[in-house]
Formats: C-alpha cells, structure tokens, sequence
C-alpha cells in the first residue's frame, strides 16, 4: 500500500538516553540489530534483540510486503485489489480475506465510520493519486449509492463486486497489518523484544536494548510544526499503536483545504475538532483500521467508543475554538504516559 507519505503523521521512536541495567533474564550477550527498508510507499525499521543478525531477514520481510502490495495494492496493476476493482469476480488469497474480514468488522463496530468499500469517493476526491474531479453534492450520491460492504458478497475464496463502480480501497489498514506480519515473523523466531514501524505504525514486544519499555513520541498536531515537537511520550508494553491526524495529511481544492479522512455517511471529508487520534491495540491492523474511524467520529463518539472497549486505549489531540489544544487520556493510558 502507499499512504501519502509527504502529509503524514509520522510517530518517533525516542531513544532512551538512561542506560539502566539490562532486562532480568535477557542475555548479557544480546545486542540490538536494525533493519530499514522501503515499502508501500514509506520505509520501515525493524529492532530486535538477539546474539547475532538472522541471515535473510530482510528478505523475508521484502517478501512479504511484496506479497502484500500483490495482494492488496490498488497501485500494482496486476494485485488483485485491482482485478477486484476493474473486474466483476476475483478470487482472494488469505492475506485478502483477512483484511476484508478486519475491515468489515471494524465497519460494523464503527457503525460504519470506518468503511474502505467506499473506493470511488477515495478515487474521486484524488486521495489516492488520481486526478480530483470537481465533488458535489450530486456526484457524491452518486458514489455513495456503489459504496458499501452490501456491493461485496464472499463466498468461500471468491469475492463478487455487484456494481461495476464499486471499488475497495485497503490503504488505511493495510500498513497495520503488515506491521502484524512482519511482527509475526519475529515471534516464530521466539524474540522476546522488538520493535516494528512501517509507515509510523508500530508494535513492540519486551523492552529496549536499556532493559525499559519501548518509548514512543505523538507528534504535536501543527502544520507549522516541522521540527516535530512532541505532545506527548508514551511507554508502550507489549502493544501495537497507530495514529491518525488531518493537520499534515490534506488536500487543496480550488483554494479550499479538505482533510484526507472520508465520512462514510456524508461522502465528505470529515469535519470535526479532532486533529490526532492515537490508539493502542494488541495488534496493529486494529489500531490503524479504528485510528481513522475516530478521525471520522470526533470526540464524544470516539470516547464513547474507548469506554466500551476496554481493550482499547487511546489518546486524541482536538482544537478549541482559541485555537489552543485539549487532550483526552483513556484512563488505561494514563500510567503510560511519560513526563521530563
């Protein structure tokens, strides 16, 4: 997948400067070893924790963002996203049928603010490379009237699209995904610390090479802010965070600036005081799919949501009418929450 990369919400791995004593029962003889690489438009770092480099690591992971962007790309031509796209009936792998089935119910858990079946608005408003077309109200109708999991029916391996204009677009949950992957690979590896980003989406497991818990950076919610100021630095344990925001990631239209987030419901970018939503999940694809649901939603919906989830935590940045900031920890995050 490729998100747009020169508006994103990037999220900072922060080195921890106290070199504390090592992590009770982590080998004395265990050093921190990098991978970066590029994929789905952005790059990705991987750290772990082991005696020595696994030869072909990178390559694995190569191959399985490649298998990815084959299977779920809309910017591969031969992916079958695109077959799905162009076509009537595709036959899906069980990288496909995962997503869909992650997005279908995050739709239903959303009550549909989240909802990559609306694939012709997506295209329509430019959001993923394509030409703008001049929206109104008409025309988004229109569109609406082909979006929806209801023009999607799945049958065993074979997925049918029932309107010609129907199109799915995975983009805002795939990378989440992949980060689960690529997690996946490590775990089979039986590492009991890492840290995996690909696009600023990012999971972890154990601690640090300092023997502490990873420690990672929100960004403060400013078009201006390009030195990436830090709102907030979270211990994160054992977890998979994403984030979301609308202040970096827009588009200009005859003047007028639109945020990158779709309503499902309107067909227009969205419009609320939410600027950044952060959640954290047990796995990444959850994260990223419910991290723009919440852009969608706002503020008291998306607190409603986090208070009947449990399991989920999560930390938005809104504006005020001032122009200045407020913050909402769910009270799970709270003793993640870092201080100088």
């Amino acid at each position: 997948m490729r998100k747009i990369v020169y508006f994103t919400l990037l999220v900072f791995l922060i080195a921890c400067e106290d070199n504390q004593a090592k992590q009770e029962g982590q080998k004395e003889s265990a050093t921190e070893i990098v991978i970066k690489g590029e994929a789905q438009g952005t790059t990705y770092t991987v750290k772990y924790l082991a005696e020595e480099y696994e030869e072909g690591l990178k390559e694995r992971f190569d191959s399985l963002l490649t298998a990815i962007d084959q299977s779920m790309s809309t910017y591969v031509p031969g992916s079958t996203i695109t077959a799905l796209n162009n076509g009537d009936t595709v036959k899906i792998d069980e990288l496909f049928r995962s997503v869909y089935k992650l997005s279908y119910n995050i739709n239903q858990q959303t009550d549909g603010a989240f909802d990559p079946t609306i694939g012709p608005l997506i295209k329509a408003w430019g959001f993923d490379y394509a030409n703008p077309q001049k929206m109104d109200s008409s025309l988004v109708q229109d569109l609406l009237a082909n979006s929806g999991f209801e023009q999607f029916e799945l049958n065993n391996n074979l997925l049918y699209r029932k309107s010609s204009k129907a199109r799915i677009n995975f983009n805002a949950v795939a990378q989440g995904y992949s980060v689960d992957l690529m997690a996946g690979i490590l775990d089979k590896m039986k590492l009991d610390n890492y840290y995996v980003e690909l696009g600023g989406e990012l999971k972890v497991k154990g601690k640090n090479k300092f023997g502490d818990w990873w420690v990672i950076g929100i960004d403060r919610p400013d078009d201006a802010n390009l030195e990436r100021n830090l709102a907030q630095r979270i211990s994160l344990e054992n977890s998979a965070m994403a984030t979301s925001g609308n202040y970096r990631k827009f588009y200009e239209i005859e003047g007028k600036r639109y945020s990158h987030t779709l309503n499902p419901k309107t067909g227009f970018p969205a419009e609320n005081t939410l600027l950044s939503a952060t959640v954290i999940a047990s796995d990444c694809g959850t994260a990223d799919a419910l991290a723009t649901a919440f852009m969608v939603m706002g503020v008291e919906k998306s607190i409603e949501y986090v208070k009947k989830h449990p399991a989920i935590k999560a930390y938005f940045i809104s504006s005020l009418a001032d122009g200045t900031f407020e913050t909402y920890v769910s009270p799970s995050l709270e003793g993640n929450l870092l201080t100088d």
